[in-house]
């Protein structure tokens, strides 16, 4: 039955509960320690009376001499003299109770409770005699019967107490669960992503944690939402234009008779048939590579994929009148050796597409702290001001007209390859002109 109460009626229950048990054990301690102590002052009581009753009490002419005074001379305490026998010698309380030295009990007597307490009275030239004493247990009864009423009454003003503090302890403390749940319940179908349960300040209690840490979560869910809703948009418009270009080839084939026009046409449709095709394929490799579906057992030696990579690109920079210079130092990993190569192809290729037309490419490989830096240097205009992030998203291009050849997306590729490798990757602009990107691994 318990499971189906709420989290916040539970701890109520349980803080309620723990609070009153201690406080019923606090309660039992201290009438133990009530009644020990009243034993204690019971025991010293009766012990001093024995000591000036036996110190009075002696035998005169072949009889023991007994004086009432001192018998009574002590409050509250009764005395009584038996012979060995057990017979009353004197006194006016009886208690059917074995004698016993030095021991302190308690017994029923004439519709009272007393505390006994017996002592050995010793003579080296008579018969001992028994010396019985009688303490009153009614008032420390009474007290303590009052205090057992006063609890008795108290417990449920506690219990009540216990269960209001408690529900609003809880109710304050389930504050930041609760908004997260009507947060979670408004933005149910992704509509409004842009709304955050706030409220927690400074606090740095769990569920004030776990409000901020839900904050997070909603943050990067709206960045990831809205890269997509990008993502989408990116790809329908890239993929418009082929797709345009298809239909009008088609159009201008089948309304030509000449075979020579009908080729040309099928050559344009296959050309534009081949881009869509190569932005698909790189469109998965950058989803595999961020859904960590590629494996990563290889053994790459990353300064010989460089120098291969460099070697292969030289005859495309020399179109352009351009220089590859590599500078390595030996590192090897385990990793994807074709994710690494199409990241390694990416950059140097962007560096000698935007790069100065008979400039310098500079590749230099480098150790740094645990890892290893690549960095792929051009001498071109630089990236636009502002704009070093965003090179590596999407279908982004520094040249808005979109004249440069390419599908815009080989940067995206290298940050993808880069964060699955648990690396990352940055863009700068060189102070002495062209620009700088930095790939650690």
């Amino acid at each position: 039955m318990i499971r189906r109460l709420s989290i916040k009626l539970r701890v109520t229950l349980w803080y309620a509960a723990l609070l009153v048990l201690m406080c019923a054990l606090l309660f039992a301690g201290i009438q133990w320690i009530t009644r020990a102590t009243e034993e204690e002052y019971v025991r010293s009581t009766l012990d001093s009376a024995a000591t000036v009753i036996m110190d009075e009490l002696e035998y005169e002419h072949g009889r023991l001499e007994v004086d009432e005074d001192t018998l009574n001379d002590v409050p509250n305490v009764y005395a009584a003299l038996f012979s060995m026998d057990e017979k009353l010698i004197y006194g006016r309380i009886y208690a059917d109770l074995p004698f016993e030295e030095g021991v302190l009990r308690q017994t029923e007597s004439g519709g009272h409770s007393w505390y006994v307490l017996d002592r050995r009275m010793h003579y080296e030239t008579r018969d001992d005699v028994w010396l019985r004493l009688y303490s009153s247990t009614d008032a420390s009864w009474s007290a303590r019967l009052s205090s057992l009423r006063y609890g008795f009454w108290t417990l449920p003003m506690l219990i009540a107490v216990a269960l209001a503090g408690g529900w609003l302890l809880t109710a304050r403390a389930f504050r930041p669960v609760k908004r997260m749940t009507a947060l979670a319940a408004s933005i149910a179908d992704g509509s409004d992503l842009s709304r955050r349960i706030g409220g927690h300040g400074g606090s740095q209690d769990e569920l004030h944690a776990l409000a901020r840490t839900f904050d997070g979560m909603l943050d990067r869910l709206e960045k990831a939402f809205r890269r997509e809703q990008r993502f989408t948009s990116d790809v329908a418009h890239e993929l418009r234009t082929p797709l345009n270009a298809i239909a009008t080839q088609c159009e201008f084939g089948l309304s030509r008779e000449g075979a020579q026009e009908k080729d040309a046409a099928l050559e344009k449709i296959l050309e534009k048939n081949g881009e869509m095709d190569a932005l698909v394929r790189q469109l998965l490799l950058i989803a595999r590579a961020e859904s960590g579906q590629m494996p990563m057992d290889d053994d790459c030696e990353i300064d010989g994929m460089l120098a291969g990579i460099v070697e292969d690109l030289q005859p495309v920079a020399q179109e352009r009148g351009m220089s590859i210079a590599l500078e390595a130092v030996p590192f090897a990993r385990r990793g994807n050796r074709a994710l690494l190569a199409r990241a390694f192809v990416n950059l140097i290729d962007n560096a000698i597409r935007y790069g100065r037309e008979g400039g310098r490419v500079a590749v230099q490989l480098r150790r740094e702290g645990g890892g290893a830096v690549v960095t792929v240097e051009d001498d071109g205009p630089g990236l636009p001001e502002g704009m070093e992030d965003r090179v590596f998203e999407r279908f982004w291009r520094a040249d808005p007209s979109r004249s440069t050849p390419g599908t815009g997306i080989g940067l995206s590729i290298v940050r993808s390859v880069a964060e699955a490798h648990g690396g990352s990757v940055r863009a700068e602009n060189r102070p002495e002109g062209g620009a700088r990107f930095e790939l650690w691994l």
